[in-house]
């Protein structure tokens, strides 16, 4: 069995972001494969609930020939080395956090009593556990489906917090992945090639965090400035920013 691969789904107003996330992540693991399911492979596939469920039914098909399996939201910037999700084997689900305390007034998401800072992203998730992955699509697939605003993502959170899993949370170390930094953007540090967020005057983070993805997120309504990065960033952080989504 093959070690890892990353997925990423992207219809046509969207396959500009997943190639510039494919260079950021090239620069990092050059070796590794990213799966894109385009507007052809979209169009293959008949369900019309497809894009609410993509992750666990292309983890399913993954997981048959990888050991790992990572699917990315397309409109990220991958910004330093993932070797920590890849390498360790001791997890069946590994998951990144969906807000923080200056981002979690502005959007209130939450299922059953799994409250907003402790719900989980469905952007960035990595799957070991095949048994995992098949009892979240067989959730997907019944009618508690229709019951859930974030679908996927509130039925991840579901078997994450209530299920008998173990669930890694990335962000819960001294790395950020994705939304958790979000809102913080213009604080984040250039220092020898990495980014790192310090730890902020209200205490959020508590401790500084090395910066290892930026999720941009916002579904097609902010297309307009989605990679964009002056005015979100220092200028040294945008311009190192600029050389990642470049080929």
């Amino acid at each position: 069995m093959k070690k890892a691969c990353f997925f990423t789904v992207a219809d046509e107003n969207n396959l500009k972001f997943a190639q510039m996330m494919d260079h950021s992540l090239k620069k990092f693991h050059p070796d590794i494969p990213l799966m894109v399911y385009g507007p052809k492979e979209l169009a293959e596939i008949p369900n019309p609930q497809k894009f609410y469920m993509m992750t666990p039914l292309v983890g399913r098909l993954l997981l048959k020939e990888f050991e790992v399996v990572v699917k990315l939201d397309c409109d990220q910037v991958i910004t330093g080395s993932l070797d920590h999700i890849l390498n360790d084997d001791t997890y069946d689900i590994g998951v990144v956090l969906n807000s923080n305390p200056r981002e979690v007034k502005k959007w209130v998401v939450q299922v059953w009593n799994i409250g907003p800072l402790a719900y989980y992203n469905c952007g960035f998730v990595a799957m070991r556990s095949q048994k995992f992955v098949d009892h979240w699509l067989k959730l997907c697939m019944s009618p508690h489906f229709a019951a859930y605003m974030y679908k996927e993502q509130d039925l991840l959170n579901i078997l994450c917090h209530y299920g008998d899993y173990n669930v890694r949370c990335f962000d819960y170390s001294d790395k950020f992945h994705g939304l958790a930094s979000s809102s913080y953007w213009n604080h984040i540090e250039l220092r020898d090639g990495k980014l790192y967020l310090p730890p902020q005057p209200e205490g959020y983070p508590d401790k500084e965090k090395e910066i290892l993805a930026l999720h941009f997120a916002g579904g097609q309504q902010n297309n307009a400035n989605k990679m964009k990065f002056d005015g979100q960033f220092t200028p040294e952080v945008a311009k190192f920013l600029k050389g990642l989504v470049i080929k």
